[in-house]
């Protein structure tokens, strides 16, 4: 009987060891999706930016420096990205605290921001487009339509980001969101700080060289 119970227990151990290793290594695998994710977004943006700066800077045919007007629809959707960035934090804090009910708060001001931010992007490319169609009568390049198109690629890249904090913020409504979502939320986090980094340093960019 001893040494049913010792088989049994040896058993049970083995199981949990074997689930704790497996749940181990596709934390792993997620991860290491993510980063190489992130870096190949990465090259894109970075790619767009030196695309950019030459065209900006050394094309005969672009406007003269100082003369591309930024929307001022771009600074409040900087502003609303920057606390986007603050509350996503916090969905990462309460999430490694386990805190569900903060959590959820968190995350849903998080998808309200979000969402915010791309409905403001939208006028602002609006208006860069009727820049662009001038600067193009008047025999300028494209740097408006560069501009827009920078916009647009980062645009796209948040909509795709509120797909699963979509699904995240529809759990934490219904109150399925738990503990076993922690690995999720905080590399949904991870994506959006590395969306708000790029943003800041596209904006930075076309303030500086317009």
């Amino acid at each position: 009987m001893l040494e049913y119970l010792r088989s049994i227990f040896a058993e049970r151990a083995a199981s949990f060891e074997g689930s704790r290793c497996a749940g181990a290594e596709m934390e792993d695998k997620v991860r290491l999706g993510m980063a190489l994710f992130l870096v190949s977004l990465g090259v894109l943006f970075v790619a767009g930016m030196v695309a950019y700066l030459l065209i900006r800077t050394g094309s005969a045919a672009a406007p003269p420096l100082g003369a591309v007007a930024m929307p001022a629809g771009l600074w409040l959707s900087t502003a609303i990205l920057l606390a986007a960035g603050l509350t996503m934090f916090n969905v990462q804090r309460r999430a490694r605290q386990g805190d569900i009910a903060s959590l959820r708060t968190w995350l849903l001001v998080t998808f309200a921001l979000s969402l915010a931010f791309v409905l403001v992007q939208v006028p602002s490319m609006s208006e860069l487009m009727v820049a662009h169609r001038q600067a193009l009568v008047q025999r300028f390049s494209g740097i408006y339509g560069l501009t827009v198109a920078l916009i647009a690629i980062h645009a796209l890249h948040v909509i795709g980001g509120l797909i699963p904090l979509t699904v995240l913020a529809w759990l934490a409504i219904r109150g399925r969101l738990g503990g076993e979502h922690e690995l999720w939320v905080r590399s949904c986090g991870n994506y959006w700080h590395f969306l708000e980094g790029v943003w800041v340093v596209m904006f930075g960019v076309f303030l500086i060289v317009r």
